[in-house]
């Protein structure tokens, strides 16, 4: 094996098992910085505080807690991404002591605090790690201790809770964002499997669970009636949504985190190595070579018309040729490490660095700078 291909498994082990000790103690806030939009709005979960930004301009609107406020038994520390609705914003909140989590119901226009669950009278939920996703009325949640929960987004009214097969054995672990294919919701864990839930009840809904070689612990992609999940073993898979069943797979040269994004033809996928590859649906290369980051890939790629934007870890944030994956620019955050993926809004590209002295940075298309939110 090449020596470079060597150092950047090593880079790749260490940050992950970094990740691991994390949530062993209070949970891998450091590492995903939350982001949603709605709108022209961006919704951040960073650690001390969830913001509502403007994308055009980069002004906060609101954050929650208030620089006058408390936020009760909603205080802690906040990463997972949250999950927006008409009239409502869910975040999740953690203890950084014990890694135990709320939910919170928060009124989008201003961020104030309508509703708490579990309420502080009653035991907290364990680590949220993985972001929460909304049908537009329910929110789900799955827990970094195994277990699936919907909720009424309005109210904070439990409608169902499953505790996955071998939770209480410290597997199914939920890091993963999981995704609604119509009323079935799909669940990626740590323990390498992919589990179908009913929408509406939370019952299983496969035969059996799909079962990979490696964790799967970043965003799942759904794409008209395909299922793409990457996982620690390297590989990228395409799954039936309906059955659990394999269609493809793809062997990266390192972990695959996140899933790819879809465009057209294609799908755009990134490695922990920080090389990115673009498939077509049936899971074959279409770049000459892969595109080389300057550091691992960790979140999905942006597709934006016939440019691709790649985030690394070094803090890079590279602007890509969709066709043919030659690099166009490239523009350099350091010290912030780019874990999360970009989002487009308000014809702005907008990061979440981890880590240096700003919160968001936003491009124009071209990358050149449009504005900074501080910390």
């Amino acid at each position: 094996m090449k020596a470079t291909t060597m150092s950047w498994k090593l880079v790749g082990w260490m940050g992950v098992l970094f990740a691991l000790l994390l949530a062993g103690c209070s949970g891998a806030g450091s590492s995903w910085p939350g982001m949603q939009v709605a709108g022209d709005v961006v919704y951040v979960a960073d650690l001390d505080h969830v913001l509502a930004v403007d994308a055009s301009s980069g002004q906060e609107r609101w954050r929650f807690p208030p620089k006058d406020g408390n936020a009760g038994a909603c205080a802690g520390s906040y990463h997972a991404a949250p999950a927006v609705l008409e009239g409502w914003v869910i975040i999740a909140a953690e203890n950084p002591g014990t890694g135990e989590s709320r939910l919170c119901g928060l009124e989008r226009g201003s961020g104030a605090l309508r509703w708490v669950y579990p309420p502080s009278d009653q035991p907290p939920l364990g680590p949220i790690f993985a972001g929460l996703i909304t049908d537009g009325t329910r929110v789900f949640v799955g827990t970094g201790d195994g277990w699936v929960l919907a909720l009424e987004g309005a109210s904070g009214r439990v409608l169902w809770r499953t505790r996955l097969p071998e939770a209480g054995r410290g597997a199914a672990r939920i890091w993963a964002t999981p995704v609604l294919s119509g009323t079935t919701l799909i669940v990626g864990t740590m323990d390498h499997r992919l589990l179908a839930l009913d929408g509406e009840s939370g019952m299983l809904r496969w035969p059996a669970p799909f079962q990979a070689r490696g964790a799967i612990a970043g965003a799942l992609t759904l794409d008209g009636d395909t299922l793409y999940a990457g996982a620690f073993d390297d590989h990228l898979y395409a799954v039936d949504p309906a059955t659990g069943q394999e269609r493809w797979r793809f062997r990266a040269n390192h972990w695959v985190w996140d899933g790819p994004a879809a465009a057209g033809d294609r799908l755009i996928v990134g490695d922990m190595s920080g090389q990115v590859f673009a498939l077509d649906r049936q899971g074959r290369p279409l770049w000459p070579r892969p595109f080389q980051a300057n550091g691992p890939v960790r979140a999905r790629p942006l597709v934006v018309g016939n440019r691709v934007y790649i985030a690394d870890e070094a803090g890079w944030l590279h602007l890509v040729n969709l066709e043919d994956g030659t690099k166009i620019q490239s523009v350099h955050l350091a010290p912030g490490r780019l874990l999360a993926a970009p989002v487009a809004v308000a014809d702005r590209i907008v990061v979440a660095p981890t880590g240096g002295p700003f919160r968001l940075v936003a491009f124009h298309p071209d990358l050149t700078e449009a504005w900074k939110l501080s910390r």
